[in-house]
């Protein structure tokens, strides 16, 4: 099958009302969650398209661990497909989204679209029911998005994959992420931080790798003397990361703060061991801030030399001595700034739009 070719600029010739179900939802507990769903989301609706939203919200242990949340959610998605009588369904995520869309699109009589993001394939690849409920979304889905290119790879390679495929990642908002004055934005945060200040944002999971990049920023201190790392974030590692002196909890930092305390960094960091992309080091490259990246995540590959350093994330040390070589590149690098325009929320939300309006004229043509 071959991949869908995206052209900038389609504008469809009618408002596409669309129906998108995630698994992922933000709110005010946990505002994070699912935020770059929620965006995209309105991104398509500042484009022209009619957009319903229908998400799960963050648990005590996380989303649809159960079978009851899957099925308030895939009723509520199935209600609302009867209520706007979508042109295409959208589902975030293979499973559970998947399989929500694709019941919601078979109440609406529409097509739909599936988005692959990182951990749905990985559930694939690791757990045969999940494998099988991803077949049967994939199997009659009329397209696959996925947000870089060794998603579709790694779907391949154990799944069948029938319908176009299209590699679009959900962008980074260009309207809140942008280079800003770095002390500005520090002073705004509380105590001043002691330089030069790390910041990451993520999780304090495994996957994230934050205990690791804890040690690199204490080897930092070691050699200059001075250092600090903040992370914005919470989860079942913060109180072994609370004992360490050089290192800010930050908590779960609201949306609309997050530029605000990238800016804040003399760098950053996404020293994660696993992304589905990593689009996190492109919000802080957006900022203007020098960035140490996973050598292994797909994002790596995106990002210019100019502004951003990959290291080896297993390596406490790798991590040191990239933090140094971050620390000596310049703040708004023209070539991250062009990396930033291109990954723009509206530019990948348009990209999205015009595999949603070809799916329909698709399905209409037939």
């Amino acid at each position: 099958m071959r991949p869908i070719v995206v052209a900038i600029g389609h504008r469809p010739r009618v408002s596409l009302r669309i129906l998108v179900v995630s698994t992922m939802r933000p709110t005010p507990a946990a505002p994070q969650f699912g935020i770059f769903v929620a965006r995209q989301a309105e991104a398509l609706v500042r484009l022209g398209a009619q957009v319903t939203s229908v998400g799960a919200e963050r648990g005590p242990r996380g989303v649809l661990r159960t079978p009851s949340r899957y099925a308030r959610l895939a009723g509520r998605a199935v209600a609302a497909a009867r209520r706007t009588r979508p042109e295409v369904v959208v589902g975030h995520f293979l499973v559970p989204g998947g399989e929500v869309a694709r019941l919601a699109a078979r109440a609406a009589r529409a097509p739909y679209v599936l988005v692959a993001h990182g951990q749905d394939v990985t559930n694939a690849e690791t757990s045969g029911p999940l494998r099988r409920l991803t077949q049967r979304a994939l199997d009659g889905a009329d397209a696959l998005v996925v947000v870089a290119p060794s998603l579709e790879d790694r779907l391949r390679a154990v799944v069948r994959v029938g319908c176009p495929v299209a590699v679009i990642d959900v962008g980074v908002d260009r309207r809140i992420f942008h280079p800003g004055d770095r002390d500005v934005a520090a002073h705004a945060l509380g105590p001043e931080p002691d330089r030069p200040l790390v910041v990451q944002v993520g999780n304090l999971i495994d996957r994230k790798n934050p205990v690791r990049l804890a040690e690199a920023v204490a080897l930092l201190r070691e050699r200059r003397g001075a250092g600090e790392l903040w992370i914005a974030g919470d989860g079942p590692l913060a109180g072994r990361l609370a004992e360490a002196s050089h290192v800010r909890l930050l908590g779960a930092v609201a949306p609309d703060d997050i530029p605000r305390v990238l800016r804040a960094a003399d760098c950053a960091a996404l020293v994660a061991l696993r992304e589905g992309y990593g689009l996190g080091a492109i919000e802080a490259v957006a900022c203007g801030v020098p960035t140490v990246v996973s050598a292994g995540i797909p994002v790596a590959a995106d990002l210019p030399v100019e502004a951003a350093v990959a290291v080896e994330p297993e390596s406490v040390v790798a991590i040191a001595d990239g933090l140094e070589r971050a620390l000596g590149l310049p703040r708004n690098a023209p070539a991250g700034q062009a990396v930033a325009d291109e990954h723009a929320l509206d530019r990948q939300a348009d990209r999205l739009l015009e595999v949603l309006a070809r799916v329909v004229e698709d399905r209409a043509g037939r």
